[in-house]
């Protein structure tokens, strides 16, 4: 207990402060992202029929014609969460497109939100989507059109079933987690891997057994194979160890298995083993937490040691400027890099706007509140406060956007939760740093507004 008395406390919290930083920098001096080797990526934007999608293409170095790939990324999900699959993909020779959030264009700009009423299309556009992607990784130069393989992941793997119907001259097939093919008489005339994890609750591998019959003709169970890549009629149900939905998206296995089986459909013969030199997940986040924890410290030891030189009315800002400025650098040098972009969009200003809305709205209707109710001007009293301004604004914000975003709403709530974890560490510091509500609400909603609306697509 002496440890943490009014000698020692500082000397703890600058020693947290200089290992989170530490752990939060050294990877980049140590373990580089991929980049150059072998490959080249970079941003790209997908326009055909009046959308947008942001997508990530992967180019092997060379001057020669390569096999492409689409790789769809699931309902919600960015492309950096697929980087295992592009970096492997292409380092075996692929041109690797992934493309991630499409928008509706009006005036040449993203809408903010498109009302969707009628559900009837929604598979119509899924399938347009896809065969424009297509269509852009055909006219690439460095792409030989008559080599293409369509895949993806849950959503992303719905859209490759249906293009491939479309588009009888896909090599292959390789669709994880997608458990909505289309009813169609006859299967598909392509090699088609079905795969996903042995702990996706969403797509069980006993909904892959029931699916292959009607895309491959055949019933197949997990570990089965059938027909032959010679003739286009290779089959394969692949279930992946301790995989789930969520893992799925970067799970070795699943980036050696779809891999082979693109390499497979397009003639070539796959190598013994897949070499990637891009971080894992886990390494991004060991990296988060370093970078979090640094915040935190950082946070309390200018709450406790301050600025003498400072008004004592600007000082209860320090803190939350602190916390503030340190918890956007490192999600966004960390996680917003590697798995999900979150930075903010001007594009879609109005969604800005409107949550800013909500959040006064809410913090009004709770401040009023707090007033007949004494426990809450205690320290746990503000926790709980703090707590309950963001989730009741976070909840009605995803509310009232899914009577727009009418199939988004399980993956923006998922999404909500985990982003949510992310602020409520700082948040619960700041609540029991601060007695004045002001200076805490400046970085809830500043942090909140930044991180937030960027998992609230505008629509499906």
């Amino acid at each position: 207990m002496v440890m943490f008395g009014s000698r020692w406390f500082p000397i703890v919290l600058a020693a947290l402060v200089v290992v989170g930083v530490g752990g939060w920098v050294s990877p980049f001096v140590f373990v580089p992202d991929v980049g150059g080797e072998g490959f080249t990526t970079e941003r790209v934007y997908v326009r055909a029929d009046g959308r947008i999608t942001e997508a990530a293409l992967y180019v092997p170095s060379g001057e020669r014609p390569r096999p492409g790939i689409v790789f769809g990324a699931g309902s919600g999900s960015e492309p950096a969460m697929y980087a295992g699959y592009g970096e492997t993909l292409a380092r075996q020779g692929f041109v690797v497109l992934i493309p991630g959030p499409t928008y509706e264009l009006e005036d040449g700009s993203p809408v903010p939100w498109m009302i969707v009423r009628d559900e009837s299309d929604l598979w119509d556009r899924v399938t347009e989507n896809y065969l424009n992607w297509v269509a852009y990784l055909e006219a690439h130069p460095r792409v030989d059109d008559e080599r293409i393989v369509a895949g993806g992941h849950s959503g992303g793997a719905n859209g490759a079933y249906r293009a491939a119907y479309e588009r009888g001259d896909v090599r292959g097939v390789v669709a994880i987690a997608g458990r909505f093919p289309p009813e169609r008489p006859d299967p598909l005339q392509t090699n088609v891997l079905l795969a996903t994890g042995s702990d996706d609750s969403l797509v069980p591998p006993s909904t892959l057994v029931e699916i292959s019959e009607p895309l491959t003709g055949t019933r197949l169970e997990p570990g089965d194979r059938t027909g032959s890549f010679d003739d286009g009629t290779a089959a394969r149900v692949f279930v992946a160890d301790g995989a789930t939905h969520l893992s799925e998206s970067y799970d070795p296995s699943l980036v050696a298995a779809t891999t082979d089986w693109s390499l497979r459909s397009v003639g070539e013969t796959p190598p013994d083993q897949y070499e990637t030199t891009g971080r894992p997940i886990r390494s991004v986040l060991q990296q988060f937490v370093f970078g979090l924890v640094g915040v935190l410290a950082a946070t309390a030891l200018v709450a406790r040691e301050g600025a003498p030189s400072l008004d004592s009315d600007y000082r209860a800002y320090l803190p939350p400027t602190v916390a503030v400025v340190g918890f956007v650098a490192v999600v966004g040098t960390t996680l917003s890099e590697s798995v999900y972009h979150l930075w903010p969009a001007p594009s879609q200003f109005v969604k800005y706007v409107f949550f800013a809305g909500i959040l006064a709205v809410v913090g009004g209707v709770l401040l009023r509140g707090s007033e007949r109710i004494p426990r809450l001007e205690t320290r746990y009293g503000a926790v709980l406060f703090d707590a309950a301004f963001l989730v009741v604004s976070m909840a009605v914000f995803v509310l009232v956007s899914t009577r727009f975003v009418t199939f988004q709403l399980v993956t923006t709530v998922v999404l909500s939760g985990v982003f949510l974890l992310l602020l409520l560490p700082v948040v619960v510091l700041l609540s029991l740093l601060e007695r004045d509500a002001a200076p805490r609400w400046v970085f809830s909603s500043l942090a909140v507004l930044w991180l937030y609306p960027a998992v609230v697509p505008p629509y499906l």
